[in-house]
């Protein structure tokens, strides 16, 4: 299916690795023009080099997001390059601290502040600026599985990820009028790499595909219907159609991809 993202731009923050990679690899198929940012340029670089030869070149932008100025930069680096920005996925925002409320002392919930909800809105008050002006415009944010699954340790995490969906609902409601759409994904549990996989095999005396699934069951009693984890790039398609005009009656929705669960 062709999902109409030739020669769209679009800003994929946090774009180094996972679920971001994946995504920009998707976009990268579909014919979009990429603009590629994270905090590190290697990662950045990698990215890009699995990317299709025949598209354009990906801009890199190796900023980080969480710093004041960051996403107006990058923003205005995009126009420069390609006279508009159509699109924008925040995937970034890493895990950090665990622990129930007792446990969380100010700098963590500063932690998820920063590297979550603010990445966030940084990245969707700047892009809003040439969505505005051009009328039209998709954006997909990051949540989690954990906001309809409350797990104590998860907390601040899941206070921050809670906040990204309430305000990625407001931006659908407020700019709809001006042709932006918003939504956010849920992800469940995702895999991780290779070596962890090892691990928690022999750990649990399981293959090393059922590995990461045994460990979020056994140790935060996380049931999923597939009985298995999401794939980058199961994750990367989601995001892909929701930016695209194959979603356009999709706005302010919060979607859960996580294999099957009760919320």
């Amino acid at each position: 299916m062709d999902l109409g993202l030739r020669d769209r731009v679009v800003l994929v923050v946090g774009a180094g690795s996972g679920i971001g990679a994946a995504t920009a690899e998707v976009l990268a198929a579909e014919g979009a023009h990429l603009v590629l940012m994270g905090r590190r340029e290697a990662a950045l670089q990698e990215t890009a080099a699995r990317l299709p030869a025949s598209g354009a070149p990906p801009l890199l932008v190796a900023l980080d997001a969480s710093v004041e100025g960051a996403m107006e930069e990058a923003v205005a680096r995009t126009l420069d390059r390609f006279g508009a920005l159509h699109s924008l996925a925040v995937i970034a925002g890493p895990m950090g601290p665990r622990g129930s409320l007792h446990e969380m002392d100010p700098s963590a919930w500063q932690h998820y502040f920063d590297s979550g909800l603010m990445i966030a809105v940084r990245a969707c008050k700047a892009a809003l600026v040439p969505m505005r002006a051009q009328g039209v415009g998709s954006i997909v944010t990051t949540s989690a599985y954990s906001i309809r699954a409350q797990k104590p340790a998860l907390i601040a995490y899941t206070a921050a990820k809670a906040a990204i969906a309430s305000i990625t609902k407001n931006i659908a409601k407020t700019y709809g009028p001006e042709g932006i759409r918003a939504n956010c994904i849920a992800p469940g549990v995702v895999e991780k790499d290779a070596a962890t996989r090892a691990v928690l095999a022999e750990r649990y005396g399981v293959p090393e595909a059922r590995a990461r699934y045994e460990y979020v069951r056994r140790e935060f009693q996380m049931a999923v219907a597939l009985e298995r984890v999401g794939q980058h790039r199961e994750f990367a398609d989601v995001i892909a159609f929701l930016l695209s005009e194959r979603a356009s009656y999709v706005t302010g929705a919060t979607i859960n991809i996580d294999g099957g669960s009760d919320f």
